[in-house]
């Protein structure tokens, strides 16, 4: 199994689920910020990475539960013969 073989629903799923800690990390990288945490502070920067690392795997996820993102669905791949050569379906 690998990405391709999630169902939209799963994906949509996971991202409903992402979003709360997501939206707490951003949150929390903002009041460092506000309370004045060094750029250079080594929980500030790991609160950073975590975020940023969130936040890819979200987008990721979301996109794999849009239609016509990312990668095309199975059906939609483009038809072959026994060679592996395209067939052209026009």
């Amino acid at each position: 199994m690998d990405r391709t073989d999630l169902k939209k629903s799963q994906a949509k799923q996971i991202s409903q689920a992402l979003f709360p800690k997501i939206n707490y990390l951003f949150r929390l990288r903002k009041r460092m910020v506000e309370m004045g945490f060094p750029p250079n502070d080594k929980l500030y920067l790991l609160v950073c990475k975590a975020y940023d690392a969130m936040q890819q795997l979200s987008v990721e996820v979301h996109y794999l539960s849009c239609d016509g993102v990312g990668n095309p669905s199975k059906k939609e791949k483009p038809e072959q013969d026994s060679a592996g050569t395209q067939i052209d379906s026009s």
